[in-house]
């Protein structure tokens, strides 16, 4: 930008036009092409800069420029949600700010799902679901109401390849944000554990953003029977454990063939029977070697006697693994099942 000053001697001192005073001996300002091409190109780069092709019929250009390159106030940052979902990520990203702050992603309320016969099918619900994308922006969904089945693959099925024939699959909710599609997907979770959002090779085309809400128990490809509730998974009591052998010492139990890698806790029950007149005898389950978590049970000093306790919660610190002992120096018969787990 000029001012006519830079190019015309006869302006003001302070660049100024002037009508000049011929009594007073003042010229007027003489008009210089370079004055108006300055004023010309300015005002022409506002419209092109905006990605408006110059018109000479609409004079109001340049007031459509300037709200286009600048946030309204009547309605603020309308425009941006206006130019669609890519603006809106590229806006958030520029502010270094998330999606939404919702909270945890994989927080539901009301999450439900019920295997009452053995099934390769399912339906999970919940009345809301934090999800989020690997750039960690996150999406509160609302009435989650969605089906799986591991016979096929893609969004609705596996991930890829079948289903395990037995093991665990992981459920995942994904979520596309530019259609506001939901879906369920599964993968193998038998190895190894699994993330609390899905991997982006695992995803569909357009689905970004996932949240990690079950991990199923699988036999014959299919789902056992048991009902989930939050992050619960109930299913039919389940042996790990059966012997008569003593173990005055904290032994490991490896219960993989009954909980995921992605347990956190289990919930037990213990129970021993005394087949000998002597000293009770008893069982005792542990989180660790060390007797973090401690329940158990102990049968009385007459042979034939039983005991068990009501099911017990225990945290899982080692994968897959809890840890017993028995007390007592009668001999008896033990056992150790499960009918519940936290992931």
């Amino acid at each position: 930008m000029l001012r006519i000053g830079q190019v015309e001697a006869t302006a003001t001192q302070d660049g100024m036009y002037t009508d000049g005073n011929v009594a007073g001996g003042i010229a007027s300002t003489r008009l210089r092409a370079a004055a108006f091409n300055a004023t010309q190109e300015e005002l022409c780069n506002i419209v092109e800069t905006a990605g408006i092709q110059l018109d000479v019929t609409d004079t109001r250009q340049v007031l459509t420029a300037l709200k286009k390159l600048f946030l309204s106030r009547a309605n603020p940052f309308a425009d941006i949600k206006n130019d669609g979902v890519t603006a809106v990520a590229s806006a958030l990203s520029n502010l270094q700010l998330r999606e939404s702050f919702s909270g945890i992603v994989g927080d539901t309320r009301n999450a439900r799902m019920s295997i009452a016969i053995p099934s390769a099918t399912a339906t999970f619900t919940a009345d809301s679901l934090i999800v989020e994308d690997s750039a960690g922006r996150q999406y509160r969904l609302s009435v989650i109401d969605v089906n799986i089945n591991l016979a096929s693959a893609g969004a609705g099925g596996m991930d890829s390849g079948a289903a395990p024939v037995s093991g665990f699959v992981a459920l995942y909710v994904i979520y596309n944000p530019t259609t506001q599609a939901t879906a369920l997907i599964a993968t193998d979770a038998t190895a190894s554990a699994v993330p609390e959002i899905c991997s982006g090779a695992s995803l569909p085309a357009g689905y970004t953003a996932s949240a990690l809400v079950s991990v199923w128990r699988i036999a014959n490809s299919q789902f056992v029977t048991g009902f989930q509730c939050g992050r619960s998974i109930a299913t039919t009591n389940n042996s790990l454990l059966s012997t008569s052998a003593s173990s005055p010492s904290s032994t490991a139990l490896n219960i993989a063939s009954m909980i995921p890698k992605n347990a956190r806790r289990v919930t037990l029950s213990t129970g021993a029977v005394q087949t000998s007149a002597a000293n009770a005898t008893g069982i005792i389950v542990q989180s660790s070697a060390s007797g973090v978590g401690e329940v158990g049970t102990q049968a009385a000093s007459t042979a034939g006697t039983s005991a068990s306790n009501a099911a017990a919660r225990l945290s899982i610190i080692d994968v897959q693994t809890i840890y017993y002992k028995t007390i007592g120096s009668g001999t008896g018969q033990f056992s150790i099942s499960t009918s519940e787990y936290e992931i």
